[in-house]
Formats: structure tokens, C-alpha cells, sequence
């Protein structure tokens, strides 16, 4: 019996020790060699349906080694009733959703990341902050967390009209001053101009404007540009972009004309006068135009013109033994052309 008992003891003390060594462990604790650093510039975009979230994401852990692998992003978000909003009060983070890192990034050749909410209710508060994942439970700290008021939409700006000049237009617009569900907007908002050509995009011009004209000099005369224009408000440190006007397009005008051609003399030859000049200095010049009148008479008569490469005219069709006046013009290639004033008046007296 003394055996069978020590037996016993001996297998339950074997079990006892075995179950504690296989017990479930705790989970483990990752390095801090492979925790990422926490994102610090955390920002948005907001236009009339959407916000877009944008950041930096790290390449370094927090002990400053080289991260070598990201997962993807965890997006924390709170919603607050606008009311109900208390900028000291803890945040009520309340939802969260995982992207990929490949879901994240949309230009591969850099470390930028986006997400984009569609979901919002007007007269609420969102809030957001990022983490970025390696892998299990190998999790960033906090970003920066960002805050914004999302309202219905600012009405499009309506009327708007170009007025082309030269490598310059100048835009108008009526002003915006409520949003699309009718409600007055609290402020008179900003504008922000967009312009696209050559099918680029369009892009933000210079800031935004309190006024509702815009003027976009240093185009490119001939060459067609689009523009839209967004009603802009803020409200706290929110921007609110509005929606979008309809596409204006339009192409600057040149309206400046060449100088007077210069250094003009004339000379009896077989077959009439000869004008000759210096050839004008600007690059656009299309032609010259040569003008006479007698010198008892004060109308100028057009005589006939050159293209650019000709700097010598033969009036033909002078009359014989008269004194006469010429004068010349340049003008250039745009439509319609600009002309220059006349020269200098040059006489003529026949042998």
C-alpha cells in the first residue's frame, strides 16, 4: 500500500509540474528595435463630399534604426455633435478601421499616405488620429490628432465670367452667400481659383481672395485655360472648401503692339522708290506695312505690305515728279493683328 501511495504522489507531483510548464503563456511584448515611430504630421483636406486624410509615414523606429516593414494603418475616429463639442474634455474615439499600406499610398515613389471619409453628417465635430502597424501587436504611438466641422455644402459660385488681356485673365464671379441647404453662411467667404490646361488637372492659383475678381497673369497668349472657383469659409481652425463653379475657358489676348519700325530711307530706282528699314526687334512680328501722301496732303494711303524677312519695299505705283511722304508700320501675328504706330516720316523729292 506505502508503494502505491508514493507511486501516486510521485505521478500526481509529474503532473503538477508538467501542467505548470505547458501552462498558456502571456502574450508576448514586442522590441522596442521594430516600434515605429509615431506620425507627427497628420493633416486633411475638405471639399464639398468628402474629407481627405494625409500623412508622413515613418521609416525609422523610435530608437532610430530603420523600419523595414509596415503593415498597414489603424484610423481612429471620433463624432461630436457641434453642440456638444469641448476642445478640453477627453475625445470619444469611438470607431476604428485597417488599411493596408498599399491601400494607403497612391504614389509609390514617395512616403505619403491617404484616406478618404465619405461619410459625414452636417453640424458635427470629427476627429481623427493614426497609428501605423508592423505587425502583430508591433503598433506606433498616437499621431497628431486632427479636428475639423463638417456642414452642408457652401454653394457654387454662379456667373462666372473671364476677360481675356494680354498673357493674363481676369475672373468674375457673383458672390456666394449661402450653402446648399439654404441656410445663410455666418461670414463672407474667401474664393479659391482653380485653373487646368493641356488636360492637367486643375490646380489651386496663387490664395484665396476675399474679393470676387481674380486676376491670373503670366499665361501664355493663344493657349486655352479652364478655371473653376470654390467658395471657401473657416470656422474654428476648419477650412471648408464649397462646391466647385462650372468650367469658364478662355485664352489671354495679345494686345501688344510691335514698336515703330526705325531708320527708314528711300531711294530712286529703275522701277520706282525703294523703302528700306531696320528689321523690328520683336520675336512676333508678321510684316510691315508702308503708307505715302503727297506733301501738300494730310491723308496717309496704304501702299502695300512685306512679310517679316523683308525689310526693302518698291513702291511701283509712285507718281512721277512729286514730293511724297512715307511712313511704315510693323504689326505682329496675333488675331486680330496689332499694329504699331506709324515711323518717322521720311520725304522723298524726285530728280
Amino acid at each position: 500500500m506505502l508503494k502505491i501511495a508514493c507511486r501516486t504522489l510521485f505521478i500526481a507531483l509529474f503532473v503538477a509540474a508538467a501542467l505548470s510548464g505547458c501552462g498558456r503563456k502571456t502574450l508576448p511584448i514586442p522590441p522596442h528595435a521594430v516600434i515605429p515611430k509615431a506620425i507627427n504630421n497628420l493633416n486633411f483636406f475638405q471639399d464639398e463630399s468628402q474629407v481627405v486624410l494625409s500623412w508622413t509615414y515613418p521609416g525609422e523606429t523610435t530608437i532610430g534604426t530603420e523600419l523595414r516593414n509596415i503593415e498597414g494603418f489603424q484610423i481612429f475616429r471620433a463624432v461630436v455633435p457641434e453642440s456638444d463639442f469641448c476642445e478640453t474634455c477627453p475625445i470619444p474615439f469611438s470607431s476604428s478601421v485597417e488599411i493596408t499600406l498599399n491601400q494607403a499610398v497612391q504614389d509609390k515613389g514617395k512616403n505619403r499616405a491617404e484616406y478618404t471619409e465619405m461619410v459625414l453628417r452636417p453640424g458635427h465635430r470629427y476627429l481623427y488620429k493614426v497609428r501605423t502597424k508592423a505587425g502583430w501587436r508591433i503598433i506606433s504611438d498616437d499621431s497628431n490628432i486632427v479636428s475639423f466641422s463638417w456642414e452642408s455644402p457652401i454653394s457654387a459660385p454662379v456667373n462666372v465670367r473671364l476677360r481675356p488681356g494680354d498673357r493674363e485673365i481676369t475672373l468674375s464671379w457673383q458672390e456666394v452667400t449661402s450653402r446648399t441647404d439654404g441656410t445663410s453662411l455666418a461670414a463672407t467667404p474667401r474664393y479659391q481659383v482653380y485653373r487646368s490646361s493641356d488636360d492637367k488637372g486643375f490646380i489651386p492659383v496663387g490664395e484665396s481672395v476675399l474679393a470676387t475678381e481674380f486676376r491670373d497673369p503670366g499665361l501664355v497668349n493663344g493657349r486655352t485655360y479652364e478655371y473653376k472657383v470654390r467658395a471657401v469659409s473657416t470656422q474654428g481652425a476648419s477650412k471648408i472648401i464649397g462646391i466647385a463653379s462650372s468650367v469658364a475657358s478662355g485664352q489671354p489676348l495679345d494686345l501688344t503692339a510691335p514698336i515703330p519700325p526705325h531708320n527708314l530711307t528711300v531711294v530712286k530706282v529703275a522701277d520706282g522708290v525703294k523703302l528700306i528699314w531696320a528689321r523690328g526687334v520683336e520675336s512676333d512680328i508678321a510684316g510691315y506695312r508702308v503708307f505715302r501722301r503727297s506733301s501738300t496732303g494730310d491723308k496717309r494711303g496704304f501702299v502695300g505690305e512685306t512679310g517679316t524677312r523683308q525689310t526693302w519695299f518698291v513702291d511701283k505705283s509712285a507718281p512721277a515728279k512729286q514730293k511724297l511722304l512715307y511712313s511704315i508700320t510693323a504689326f505682329d501675328r496675333a488675331r486680330p493683328a496689332n499694329e504699331s504706330f506709324f515711323s518717322k516720316e521720311v520725304q522723298y523729292e524726285p530728280f
